[in-house]
């Protein structure tokens, strides 16, 4: 019997985020035949995913680098020696720098370092600019392979000469398309279902509560259309879009009435029918899965003209994205997106469809894992 390769994904948390989802659907697609899946985090707060990597077959861990922390760094050492494992693949970001350091003391042959966004997640003290600079190069310097779904990130991070070097590569997330398709049948049951009265606009998004995401600009753009066009939903799922927290800034925003929180689903697919205008008003991304599953179901879409969301859109439809922050550009778009019924979301999801492939981008990934 061949040997299973053995293979580390290290994740920023077991929360339902863009990395963890990414991973997880590397998983389910490559399956356990080939590959003894392991996964790790050290942060465990609303470990909502970690089930479902078990059910998906992998182990999964809560080994940690830490962060400056000595006693937490020699653990995760130990953690590498123990497993001896084939490739170790972390999804942190330039965070990623001290695990491909330690994986190859421990002599692990695959290091493999992922930017999952195009800009830093951390809040850029001092301190922490300084300990990210030592970072990057321990992850210039140790990873066999850097990638990203987003040349923009790479740009970012490494200069404009990384395509010069042979370990630098992008590629695109892999969504399905089979299970993020148009339902049409499902609108009015899903409708009723969540009290929308028949002919209501319906403007939607999906993504965490986090301030990447600029729920704000979301808001104004409601409360414009609100004002404008008279019975709306604002219809939203995503990790804290169901908490009190969240709903009380829903209500400062004057949308309590027409709000529907939904929180973490797994049936995003289903949920994507009852919208009429996806609306994306993120400020910094790296390849947004939540963006490309609305133009697989053929969901007029609204984003923000920012580098890695023209990036993971066709040009057709550069015309609705709109700068950051302006919510009155934004809901002139969707009035204007309104108007065109979505005449154009046939074709967007076949040009989807072809670049987010999962056969072909999960498959160039594991060609790095087991060449």
């Amino acid at each position: 019997m061949m040997r299973k390769s053995r293979i580390l994904v290290i994740l920023p948390s077991y929360d339902a985020g863009g990395a963890e989802n990414y991973a997880l659907r590397l998983i389910r697609h490559a399956g356990t035949e080939a590959f003894q899946w392991h996964v790790t985090t050290g942060n465990l707060r609303n470990a909502r995913l970690e089930p479902s990597f078990r059910e998906a077959g992998a182990q999964t861990h809560h080994a940690t680098t830490g962060f400056l922390s000595p006693r937490q760094a020699l653990g995760f050492r130990r953690f590498l020696r123990a497993h001896s494992f084939d490739a170790v693949m972390s999804l942190n970001g330039v965070f990623s720098g001290l695990a491909m350091r330690l994986a190859q003391g421990q002599g692990v042959p695959k290091r493999i370092a992922w930017h999952r966004r195009s800009t830093p997640a951390y809040r850029p003290t001092l301190f922490r600019r300084l300990y990210a600079a030592q970072a990057l190069r321990w992850l210039e310097g140790s990873s066999t392979h850097i990638l990203s779904n987003s040349r923009t990130a790479l740009d970012h991070f490494h200069g404009p000469d990384w395509e010069k070097d042979h370990r630098f590569q992008v590629i695109p997330n892999g969504v399905d398309a089979d299970r993020f398709k148009p339902r049409p049948e499902e609108r009015a049951c899903l409708r009723a279902e969540l009290g929308i009265p028949p002919g209501a606009i319906v403007i939607g998004h999906v993504g965490r509560v986090d301030p990447a995401k600029d729920h704000e600009t979301l808001f104004a753009t409601a409360r414009l259309l609100k004002a404008q066009l008279g019975t709306i939903y604002l219809l939203l799922a995503g990790t804290g879009t169901d908490t009190d927290a969240f709903r009380q800034r829903v209500r400062n925003a004057g949308l309590a009435d027409v709000y529907l929180g939904l929180g973490v689903r797994t049936d995003t697919e289903c949920i994507y029918q009852a919208m009429d205008v996806f609306v994306f008003p993120s400020v910094t991304e790296g390849q947004p899965n939540a963006l490309i599953e609305a133009m697989l179901c053929e969901v007029p879409i609204v984003a923000t003209n920012i580098e890695p969301i023209r990036h993971a859109v066709p040009d057709c439809l550069y015309s609705r994205l709109f700068p950051p922050q302006d919510s009155v550009r934004a809901a002139a778009i969707v009035r204007d997106t309104l108007g065109e019924k979505g005449a154009d979301t046939a074709a967007v999801r076949h040009w989807a469809r072809d670049r987010y492939a999962p056969d072909r981008n999960f498959n160039a990934l594991l060609d790095f894992l087991i060449s």
